[in-house]
């Protein structure tokens, strides 16, 4: 399996320096599975302050409609004729129909009541109630619309991530239309493994295991990386080698996933990175498609507040970051087994 850098050297006369010849580096890494690049890029950042969302919080309170007084009485149901039930619920989890769905079965799962939670303050309750509401209900879509073979549960946690609402809640797609994410992956696993005879799962957490350079966790059920060619500031993969779909996230296999999605949280608040954005994909009938995970950061860029969405990820499709891999993957690693 093949991890390609390419680096780059920029030369200029920098006035900082009396105009003395300066260097900037780069790289510019390709997807061992779709070719696709990702660029590491010399840009020297101080570290982030904590954001200050008292206020926003505040201000989301009074037109919130997952909060507990009205849930109830202003999210919709679901259609009989497509669903077994009109909302489902698990714990404090919520799910009902999104009303501004992106594809023909859109859903969102309130995951608390709590209308506002720190990452740190998630506990493992919170999550296995949200993931697993979440699956019942996807399961649920294909009894009556097996064609809906396309399935996801995405979190935007917080505005700067495009979450429109404060209160904590998970977005579920159930689709017969692939996005553009599994119109690249699909076909280059078919063939990756017509070519190798393995599947490119199992060959990556062992590549990645042997390398000990980007795999944070492995144990043959699940497997944990910081992306090699990222689609974010940082790109963490989870790998759940033993799901087909989301029937197969159960018992321990969810306790697992969760334990590992809350110290992520707890290494994106170390950092003081308040916002994420988290897919979870799962695509039915597919034989080369294993069920997976990916979570990004998101941030704004000092002294400015820049959006880290430029050109480049907006109309080359190409992901920028200042922070390497092996670096995300070395400290998260001392965090995880603490």
């Amino acid at each position: 399996m093949d991890f390609t850098k390419i680096l780059k050297t920029s030369r200029f006369l920098d006035p900082a320096q009396g105009f003395a010849e300066t260097k900037r580096y780069s790289e510019v890494r390709v997807d061992p599975l779709t070719g696709r690049t990702s660029r590491i890029l010399d840009f020297p950042i101080k570290e982030l302050a904590r954001a200050d969302v008292r206020a926003q919080v505040e201000n989301s309170k009074a037109w919130c409609p997952f909060c507990p007084a009205v849930v109830e009485f202003v999210t919709p149901k679901f259609h009989p004729d497509l669903l077994g039930k009109e909302r489902y619920s698990r714990g404090e989890a919520l799910c009902v129909p999104n009303v501004f769905p992106y594809d023909e079965n859109g859903a969102v799962c309130v995951m608390t009541r709590e209308h506002y939670m720190p990452l740190l303050e998630f506990t493992a309750g919170i999550m296995e109630d949200a993931l697993a509401c979440c699956f019942e209900y996807l399961e649920d879509v294909v009894i009556k619309q097996p064609e809906m073979t396309y399935q996801s549960v995405n979190w935007n946690y917080m505005p700067l991530a495009g979450g429109s609402l404060i209160h904590p809640h998970l977005q579920i797609t159930a689709s017969s239309s692939s996005t553009n994410y599994y119109s690249e992956m699909v076909p280059a696993l078919a063939r990756y493994e017509e070519k190798n005879g393995r599947s490119f799962w199992s060959d990556l957490s062992d590549e990645e295991q042997s390398r000990s350079e980007r795999c944070i966790s492995a144990n043959g059920r699940l497997t944990w990386l910081a992306a090699f060619a990222p689609l974010g500031v940082f790109d963490i993969l989870g790998i759940l080698h033993e799901a087909h779909g989301p029937e197969d996230i159960r018992d321990g296999l969810l306790s697992e996933l969760v334990e590992g999605l809350l110290k992520i949280l707890r290494y994106i608040d170390s950092l003081n990175m308040g916002s994420l954005n988290m897919s979870l994909y799962f695509l039915r009938g597919d034989r080369y498609f294993v069920p997976h995970l990916r979570i990004c950061p998101r941030v704004s860029i000092p002294p400015f507040d820049t959006s880290q969405i430029n050109y480049m990820k907006m109309l080359h499709n190409e992901s920028l970051t200042t922070l390497k891999p092996e670096d995300i993957c070395s400290e998260l690693k001392a965090l995880w087994h603490e």
